[in-house]
């Protein structure tokens, strides 16, 4: 029924023909298994339910995220190349990396949103700390001698890491990762101490008890985990990091091809079962327009060029 539903109502695309009449390829800048990846396989099933097309996933990481997304960026705008785009690779890493090949402002096509989600401070569990104090006393304590690990270098966990550094008043040693999981084997392994993680992430980690939760980033305690501090009150109110993705397309996308996504996409996201879903996992559903998506990346992209000038943060 699903996919009759979304045959009726196809809108035009450049070549005259009904849209979607193929398979679509949706780029995801990151390794499998990191978060944006299990986002995406999440709500792709219901969104070509809706188009009544497949959508492909192809992971192509790289430079936190700029290799995936100038490859859509340079796609033809007929909307059968899109990309997952998210605060790192859409916000941070065109601020981190030198001379990057993507505007984020210019060179895409805001369609839809999909989530949001606060980050979560964990240790490892053999690490002598129990809450944000404890970190930053040991951390103080033995200069250079912690060590945190995030997904990538230029990443909006890395800024995270770094910004959080900077306010605490310590040094650690930053080791980057290719990928959100391979950074929590490593911290699993005992490898590396600390890390700023999603939710959805955490949750699992956590209740097995492998992982100690330090503090959470929202402005309030989430109710999947209420004993866990927010960082406000743990002594930081200045760090505001929301985890967030969404699809974005080539620019000159045409404009009947981006409502049709638009639609179908808050159709998945807001339907029954993939919403509880996200929120099980502590992930907030989001679903908006085109322009109030495209008004949203271009306050993330200048928020997180800030954080980026006041800590020095550059790639390589």
């Amino acid at each position: 029924m699903a996919c009759a539903l979304g045959l009726q109502a196809q809108a035009p695309s450049a070549k005259g023909l009904p849209y979607p009449s193929r398979p679509i390829r949706l780029v995801v800048p990151f390794p499998p298994g990191g978060s944006s990846d299990s986002v995406a396989r999440v709500v792709v099933q219901k969104f070509s339910e809706g188009l009544g097309q497949p959508v492909v996933i192809e992971n192509r990481p790289g430079a936190g995220g700029l290799l995936g997304s100038e490859a859509v960026a340079k796609a033809a705008p007929d909307g059968y190349t899109l990309l997952l785009g998210s605060v790192s690779s859409l916000a941070v890493a065109p601020h981190v990396f030198a001379n990057p090949k993507i505007d984020p402002g210019k060179d895409f096509a805001a369609i839809a949103p999909i989530m949001s989600s606060p980050l979560t401070v964990i240790a490892r569990p053999t690490l002598p700390v129990n809450s944000i104090a404890d970190l930053v006393a040991l951390a103080r304590s033995k200069p250079g001698a912690l060590n945190y690990g995030a997904a990538g270098v230029g990443t909006h966990v890395h800024l995270v890491g770094e910004l959080f550094k900077k306010q605490a008043g310590f040094d650690a040693v930053f080791v980057p990762f290719q990928g959100g999981a391979p950074t929590m084997a490593a911290l699993l392994a005992g490898n590396i101490d600390y890390k700023f993680d999603v939710v959805n992430t955490t949750l699992p980690q956590a209740r097995s008890g492998k992982v100690k939760v330090l503090a959470v980033t929202s402005a309030r305690r989430i109710a999947l985990m209420p004993e866990v501090p927010t960082l406000a009150e743990s002594g930081f109110p200045g760090i505001d990091a929301t985890a967030w993705v969404g699809v974005v397309g080539p620019a000159r996308l045409p404009s009947e091809i981006v409502s049709r996504l638009n639609a179908e996409i808050g159709k998945a996201v807001s339907g029954r079962d993939l919403n509880e879903v996200y929120v099980s996992q502590g992930v907030i559903p989001e679903v908006s327009g085109p322009a109030e998506f495209a008004e949203m990346i271009r306050r993330e992209y200048a928020y997180w060029g800030a954080v980026v000038k006041q800590v020095g943060a550059k790639a390589d």
